[in-house]
C-alpha cells in the first residue's frame, strides 16, 4: 500500500511550525499523533495539551494516541497524573477515550497501570 512515516522531537514550548521548518518534517499533516511517556510535571501538562491541539488541527480526522503510566500520587501539585492530562483535553473540548488499561508489571519500575487514550477534536 502506500503511505508513510516520520519521527519528530518536538518542543512543546516552541511554535510547533518554526520547529517544522527546521526539521522538514511537518507533523500538521499526520493522521497519527504518537505520545508515549510525554508529561510528567504539572508544568507541562498546558503545553503538551496545547502542541497536540495544533497537530490534530492539521488534518481532519486525525486521532493521537497517548500511552501513559502514571506515576503521580493524587496530592502531587509537581507531578501530572493522567486526570490531569485528561482534564486538559477535555477542558479543550476534545473527546478522550481510555482504550486500553494495561498492568504494571508489563513495565519494570515504579508507577501505576499502563494507560492507553486516544484523543480527537470534536
Amino acid at each position: 500500500g502506500q503511505g508513510s512515516a516520520a519521527c519528530m522531537a518536538i518542543d512543546w514550548t516552541r511554535s510547533v511550525d518554526e520547529q517544522a521548518k527546521v526539521s522538514g518534517v511537518d507533523p500538521c499533516e499526520c493522521d497519527v499523533v504518537l505520545a508515549a511517556e510525554c508529561v510528567w510535571l504539572a508544568e507541562l501538562v498546558d503545553p503538551f495539551v496545547q502542541t497536540v491541539l495544533r497537530l490534530l488541527r492539521g488534518r481532519k480526522g486525525s486521532v493521537c494516541y497517548c500511552v501513559y503510566r502514571d506515576r503521580a500520587q493524587e496530592e502531587s501539585t509537581t507531578f501530572a497524573g493522567m486526570k490531569m492530562v485528561v482534564d486538559g483535553f477535555e477542558g479543550s473540548g476534545c473527546a478522550v477515550k481510555l482504550v486500553q488499561r494495561l498492568p504494571p508489571n508489563l513495565q519494570k519500575g515504579p508507577g501505576n497501570d499502563v494507560l492507553v487514550y486516544t484523543i480527537t477534536l470534536p
